[in-house]
């Protein structure tokens, strides 16, 4: 299939964007609390699409993506518990691309298995992984992190609803008030929601102010989803929200995708 002029331009024109410099943001102590992405009972709502942005927040250095992991893929789930030191090593997680490929086949059937509507196409799906790296490269946050929060946020569907509990949440990642999926504007709309995800928008925090604040992954993680840490550093303390929700992107880290869970 032939690129018109305009759509080679814009790819070129994002990736120099994306792969600017960038500047850490201060410490923002207004973070409200951000309820867990549970989509049953809960109103739903579908946003057409915003106008894109890119932005240079980036995670501090100690943060960057300067290695990665093997490719042996551990299926089984193991529940983690308690702060940060009792979560696995980040050097022991997976590869990025063992991960993708692990998940790849749910990213294909995820919207159908929960009637979000049509499923993935090849094309988008490999769409999500470049802009998962680009956006990694930019923002210094590890392109596992961004892709384990997309796979627990929403399953990989770019259909995944809306959320609204007060915050609204759309897009891939879930992101505060930021990008939904458009169909008509595929390409704009996929970068979009994992930049908003992992560097924030203009109204609430994304990976990179979540890494910068409290200083790693599991940490930044359980704030993603509740909004805080609890005062103890257990993470399994959702504060509301989702109990499970950084065992399970441990173990997604690891390789796991569709062995039962052991978390309750």
């Amino acid at each position: 299939m032939l690129f018109s002029t305009s759509t080679i331009f814009r790819f070129v024109l994002t990736g120099l964007l994306l792969l600017g410099s960038c500047t850490a943001l201060p410490v923002n102590m207004d973070l409200g609390k951000r309820q867990s992405p549970q989509h049953e009972g809960k109103q739903l709502e579908r946003r057409a699409g915003a106008v894109a942005k890119v932005t240079n927040h980036c995670a501090n250095w100690n943060n960057a993506n300067m290695f990665d992991g093997p490719s042996t893929v551990n299926s089984e789930y193991i529940y983690y518990t308690g702060t940060s030191a009792s979560f696995p090593d980040r050097r022991k997680w997976i590869s990025f691309d063992a991960m993708f490929e692990a998940n790849r086949p749910l990213m294909k059937q995820s919207c159908g298995w929960n009637r979000w509507g049509p499923n993935n196409t090849n094309r988008q799906i490999n769409w999500i992984k470049n802009y998962i790296q680009q956006v990694a490269r930019a923002s210094r946050v590890d392109h596992r992190a961004i892709l384990a929060v997309i796979m627990q946020e929403s399953g990989g569907c770019l259909r995944v609803p809306t959320t609204n509990n007060g915050v609204t949440n759309p897009g891939i990642m879930q992101s505060h008030n930021g990008v939904a999926f458009n169909p008509l504007a595929p390409v704009t709309t996929i970068r979009q929601m994992i930049i908003d995800g992992t560097q924030g928008t203009d109204y609430g925090d994304g990976l990179v102010q979540l890494l910068n604040r409290y200083g790693d992954y599991y940490s930044a993680f359980r704030a993603y989803n509740s909004g805080s840490v609890s005062p103890t550093g257990n993470l399994s303390h959702g504060n509301g929200a989702t109990n499970c929700y950084v065992s399970d992107i441990a173990n997604r880290l690891m390789g796991w995708t569709l062995a039962p869970s052991k978390c309750r």
